[in-house]
């Protein structure tokens, strides 16, 4: 059974800071920058290559669209 764990990812959009939590089962860089564009609403286009598995496309997609300093960490 995989254990389902919480992080709490922290991002810049547009000079404004925002915080909130993602329940997975593991997260890395790319998760979290892949939720940040999700949760702050400039989501992601059909088609495009902006999946988690693709980091670079994603950040160039996201700061292009004015998110920056993702940041990301387990909580207890």
């Amino acid at each position: 059974m995989i254990r389902r764990r919480h992080f709490q990812i922290t991002y810049s959009l547009k000079k404004s800071r925002h915080i909130f939590v993602q329940p997975d089962s593991h997260m890395t860089d790319a998760d979290a920058w892949y939720y940040a564009c999700l949760h702050s609403g400039i989501g992601l286009s059909y088609g495009e290559n902006h999946d988690q598995q693709n980091e670079d496309a994603l950040r160039v997609h996201a700061q292009a669209s004015g998110l920056m300093q993702v940041s990301w960490e387990e909580l207890p």
